[in-house]
């Protein structure tokens, strides 16, 4: 599901890894800056999640079908 943006709606296309590595950005279509600043340990929390689906995507690969 895309992030829309909070001021004109229109989907955003970005991604947590993007925004963690770009937290200023603006939306493409109305021109609104967004921060997205966050604390080094919710960095470190989302790292961790992110490694830990990666870890079940390949433990469960070929059983269940991931989307």
């Amino acid at each position: 599901m895309a992030l829309p943006c909070m001021s004109c709606k229109a989907p955003l296309g970005l991604t947590l890894q993007f925004i963690t590595k770009n937290p200023v950005c603006a939306c493409p279509h109305c021109g609104v800056i967004f921060n997205f600043h966050v604390s080094d340990e919710v960095k470190q929390s989302l790292g961790k999640a992110l490694h830990d689906i990666d870890t079940l995507k390949t433990k469960f690969k070929g059983m269940v079908k991931f989307g």
